[in-house]
């Protein structure tokens, strides 16, 4: 039997692990104040204590720094400088790194919330009020969505700690503000469906500032969200959010059949300058998460349920060959010339002028797929585009997928997996050449073209970074695992502009 020292212990170990505290690893972008997004109104000037280096740089790096805490909307501090001078101040919004005493905040007129907020390498990673039984449990499940017995005895004690409102100090933050509400971009998408009234949960993810922040809302009684609050961090980024609705536009139109593995977007809306949207909740955890605790039957499951279903899009959607020529246009003209001094030249487009064109989701990576069970929803559709190359969206899953097999690694690494996958060297080359044969074979794609259609992908995701830095507006940008593929296959002389399987 387990003593009472005993348990105590395993509490300990077990808050420690289900929480980073806040604020470790380094900061450098916005991200590190990507916490006011949690707040009832928007902070257009937050003053900053001394000590919090992080936070001072993203207000900074936002234009909204303020200097004198008595023009402040919003005074971010920790829990050691909150004094009498703070209460004589008494800014419209506190926001509180750690776990502040509620008495003297209430006695001052704040109505006190505490979120748990979980650590990323630039900010927090996700973020959910405590005492919120069905947030937490969803957020908990989710992060980890498969565990041994012992995880799942771990998890129960985290859930029951949260639900009488217990956390780690340093994995709280406090929020007084004088009205209370649920967070802003939520409030201003309610006129568009979104209820938090049961609670809420905030997903910042690890990209980098054009990343747009997520919210599940959950309704009063429900375990599940039903709908998603999408706000972007950065201002004048309604681009993202129209290149969502068009994609998705796309995928009804050209794949009708295949639509009901995508979520419905339910309306757009901006407040004060940052543009977003809401839809359909896909629940679940995110397939990378299910991956990364290795091959597994189930793991292979979702694998071949998602590749079938990328399939069937694309051969759905499939449209004559004269449609294609515009994106071999674009590809002739703004892609193979960024890797002429790999020998790359117009030649590679040559077994494509017959192919078809089709709807391509262009970034169906296992971060972008909730799996649920048997069923799973994609994600994300602001790069969908009709015409596309055949395959792109299949190698590009499969690629990631299988090398996701081996377990968690660094990006180095993984590309190592992906180019081993199509040399032939990896446990999963010929399914991975068996499925691509399967889907050239179903959208009507030549088998001597197979080889054109998986390079031309890697180098068009090559150059989405170049893409996407245009797009920035100045904020800092993020070379994705995706981006090296191109200039690592070039090089390899097992691969290069000629591959073909």
């Amino acid at each position: 039997m387990t003593s009472a020292p005993q348990l105590r212990l395993l509490h300990l170990r077990t808050q420690r692990r289900a929480f980073a505290p806040l604020g470790s690893g380094a900061m450098t972008t916005i991200r590190a104040a990507d916490l006011r997004l949690t707040l009832p109104q928007t902070a257009p000037r937050i003053y900053v204590a001394p000590e919090n280096e992080e936070w001072h740089r993203g207000a900074e790096s936002m234009d909204c720094l303020a200097v004198d805490p008595a023009d402040a909307d919003l005074h971010v501090t920790r829990v050691a400088p909150l004094n009498a001078d703070l209460m004589r101040i008494a800014p419209p919004m506190l926001l509180i790194l750690g776990r502040a005493p509620r008495r003297p905040l209430i006695a001052a007129g704040y109505s006190v919330e505490r979120v748990v907020a979980r650590s990323g390498a630039h900010g927090p990673r996700l973020a959910f009020p405590i005492g919120n039984t069905s947030a937490a449990r969803y957020a908990l499940n989710t992060t980890r969505p498969t565990r041994s017995a012992v995880d799942s005895a771990r998890t129960a004690i985290v859930r029951a700690a949260l639900r009488v409102g217990y956390a780690p100090a340093d994995s709280v933050v406090t929020i007084a503000t004088r009205t209370p509400g649920p967070p802003f971009p939520i409030a201003a998408a309610q006129h568009l469906g979104a209820d938090a009234s049961g609670g809420w949960i905030a997903w910042f993810g690890d990209g980098d500032d054009l990343q747009r922040v997520v919210f599940h809302a959950f309704p009063y009684g429900s375990d599940v969200p039903t709908t998603v609050v999408k706000i972007s961090r950065v201002q004048d980024n309604a681009l993202a959010f129209a290149a969502d609705e068009r994609g998705l536009g796309l995928l009804n139109s050209k794949a009708p059949k295949s639509a009901s593995m995508a979520p419905r977007i339910l309306g757009r809306f901006e407040v004060e300058g940052l543009s977003g949207s809401v839809e359909t909740a896909a629940l679940g955890a995110t397939l990378n998460l299910v991956l990364d605790e290795g091959e597994s039957p189930s793991a292979l499951a979702h694998i071949e349920r998602v590749c079938d279903w990328l399939i069937a899009m694309g051969a759905e959607s499939a449209g004559p060959s004269s449609d294609l020529a515009p994106e071999l246009e674009r590809i002739s003209r703004d892609i193979l010339g960024a890797y002429a001094e790999y020998g790359v030249s117009d030649a590679l487009l040559a077994l494509l002028k017959s192919a078809p064109a089709v709807l391509a989701h262009r970034d169906p990576g296992s971060w972008n797929i909730a799996v649920s069970g048997e069923q799973f929803c994609v994600l994300d559709w602001e790069s969908a585009a009709y015409p596309s190359i055949p395959l792109w969206d299949l190698a590009y899953f499969l690629s990631d997928a299988y090398s996701a097999l081996d377990g968690p690694a660094d990006a180095d690494t993984k590309v190592d997996r992906i180019a081993a996958l199509f040399k032939g060297e990896h446990p999963r080359s010929g399914d991975l050449m068996a499925q691509l044969a399967r889907g050239a074979a179903a959208m009507g794609l030549p088998s001597e073209a197979i080889g054109a259609a998986v390079v031309t992908g890697w180098l068009h995701h090559g150059r989405s970074l170049a893409v996407r830095a245009e797009r920035s507006s100045g904020n800092e940008v993020i070379e994705g695992l995706i981006n090296r593929v191109a200039k690592a296959w070039l090089v390899d002389p097992n691969l290069g502009s000629t591959w073909s399987p």
